[in-house]
C-alpha cells in the first residue's frame, strides 16, 4: 500500500482547516464504525453480514491512518467507539431491508463529509490526497452497497424519466435526467468562463493551462450532448462561439480569474458526487458520472497545485507545524 505520511523536506504544516477535516473525517469514520457494529447484531442474511464485514474492516483501516495523521498534527483526536459493540437478542422487527437503508444513509453522510474535507484541503497535498483516496473508495462501496440492495429489492427507485419520444437504451430516472441537463448546463458554464478568463489572462503559462482546460470541457460536452440526445433530454442553449473584448483587459488580473476558476471547479466537484449519489437505476450512465467525478478531482488537483506555485491561493492560519 502507498503511504501519505513521508515526511516533507523542511517544514511540514497544516492548516486550521485541514485539522478540523482530520477531526471531523474521523469522528464520522468513527460513527460508522459504531453504526455496522450494532446492525450487524440484528442481520438475517448471511451475504449482508459479510459485506457489512469488508466494510468494517476497511473503516478501522481507514481510521488508523487519520488517526496517525491527526497524532502527526498534533490534531486532538476524537473518542473511538467501543472494540466491539455485542447483543444477543434477536429483533425481526429490525428487517434486513431496514438496516440496508440505514447503512445506505451512513454511506451518502460520510461521502459528504469526505467531499467536503478534498475540496477545501488546499494547503498540504499529503492529506489532501488521502481524503482523494478515502473518497474514492467510498464510492466504490457505494456502488457495491447499492447494487447489492437491488439484487435483493431492498431499493426503492426513483420515478422514471418519460419523454414524448421512448428511448431505445436503458431507462433513465428523473434525477438522472436532471443530472444530465444540469452537468451539460455546468459545462457550458465552465466553456463560457475558461474563453472569458483566455480572452483577458496575461501570464502565458496560465493561457496555456486554461487552453488545455478548454480541450477537456469541450470534450465533455460533446459526451454529455450525445448523451442527452440518446436518452430524449432536452439540451440546453449553447454559449457563444467566441468571447469579444469590450472593456480593458488590464482591468482583469490573472489571479482574480485564476480563483474564480478554482471555486468553480470546487463547486463542480459537489455537483458531480450527488449525481453520482443520485444515480441509482442507470448503471452505465452512473459509471459515465464516476468517471467525470475522477477527472474533475484531477483537474482540480492540477489547477490547485498550478496556483499555489504562482502564489495566487489564499492559505487559511496555520494550525501547527513540525520541525
Amino acid at each position: 500500500m502507498f503511504s501519505f505520511f513521508k515526511k516533507l523536506s523542511g517544514v511540514e504544516v497544516i492548516d486550521i482547516i485541514g485539522a478540523f477535516n482530520l477531526w471531523n473525517a474521523l469522528r464520522a469514520r468513527y460513527g460508522s464504525i459504531e453504526t455496522l457494529q450494532m446492525y450487524r447484531n440484528f442481520i438475517h442474511d448471511r451475504d449482508f453480514d459479510l459485506m457489512l464485514s469488508r466494510f468494517l474492516s476497511t473503516f478501522m483501516k481507514e481510521s488508523k491512518l487519520l488517526e496517525e495523521k491527526a497524532t502527526h498534527y498534533s490534531v486532538t483526536l476524537p473518542k473511538r467507539p467501543a472494540v466491539d459493540i455485542r447483543i444477543d437478542k434477536k429483533l425481526d422487527e429490525l428487517t434486513d431491508r431496514y438496516i440496508y437503508r440505514r447503512i445506505y444513509e451512513d454511506l451518502v453522510t460520510q461521502m459528504v463529509v469526505l467531499g467536503r474535507c478534498y475540496r477545501t484541503t488546499t494547503s498540504n497535498d499529503q492529506l489532501r490526497e488521502l481524503f482523494k483516496h478515502a473518497l474514492l473508495g467510498h464510492a466504490y462501496q457505494f456502488q457495491v452497497l447499492y447494487k447489492f440492495g437491488k439484487l435483493k429489492s431492498w431499493e426503492d427507485n426513483p420515478p422514471a424519466y418519460k419523454p414524448s419520444k421512448p428511448i431505445k437504451t436503458e431507462d433513465l430516472s428523473i434525477s438522472e435526467a436532471f443530472h444530465l441537463w444540469d452537468h451539460l448546463n455546468l459545462r457550458y458554464d465552465h466553456l463560457q468562463l475558461v474563453m472569458f478568463s483566455i480572452s483577458f489572462a496575461h501570464d502565458t503559462s496560465f493561457i496555456a493551462v486554461l487552453d488545455m482546460g478548454l480541450i477537456i470541457i469541450k470534450k465533455q460536452i460533446e459526451k454529455l450532448e450525445e448523451l442527452c440526445l440518446n436518452y430524449s433530454v432536452q439540451v440546453p442553449e449553447r454559449p457563444p462561439a467566441e468571447m469579444v473584448q469590450r472593456i480593458d483587459p488590464e482591468a482583469m488580473e490573472d489571479q482574480f480569474m485564476y480563483r474564480i476558476l478554482l471555486t468553480s471547479l470546487q463547486n463542480s466537484i459537489d455537483l458531480h458526487m450527488r449525481a453520482v449519489m443520485e444515480t441509482v437505476r442507470n448503471d452505465s450512465l452512473r459509471k459515465t458520472f464516476i468517471d467525470l467525478f475522477k477527472d474533475e478531482m484531477s483537474s482540480y488537483d492540477k489547477f490547485l497545485k498550478y496556483g499555489k506555485a504562482k502564489g495566487w491561493t489564499k492559505t487559511p492560519p496555520m494550525y501547527g507545524a513540525l520541525v
